[in-house]
């Protein structure tokens, strides 16, 4: 008895690794989409600040990682709940 409560809280790996995959992928196609912004957008203001404040061009790096970071896991938890699919927490 106790093993069917398992087997029957346990979600099928199946669906496990598909929501992995999904998960992964708009990971992907959110990441290039922000490497393509800062590319276009913040790329020579980024250049100019490296060589003339290393200082400040670290800490204004460390603040795009962050809000990158952010960013991207809000919009990937938003998604994946407007697909209704189930995290991997």
């Amino acid at each position: 008895m106790a093993q069917s409560k398992i087997n029957n809280n346990t979600p099928d790996l199946r669906i496990l690794l598909r929501n992995f995959f999904i998960e992964l992928t708009l990971y992907g196609i959110l990441v290039v989409g922000y490497f393509l912004i800062c590319l276009r957008y913040i790329n020579d203001y980024l250049t100019n600040m490296f060589h003339n404040n290393l200082v400040l061009y670290a800490f204004v790096a460390l603040i795009l990682i962050v809000a990158q970071g952010i960013l991207l896991e809000w919009v990937t938890s938003f998604l994946l709940d407007q697909f209704k699919l189930d995290r991997l927490d």
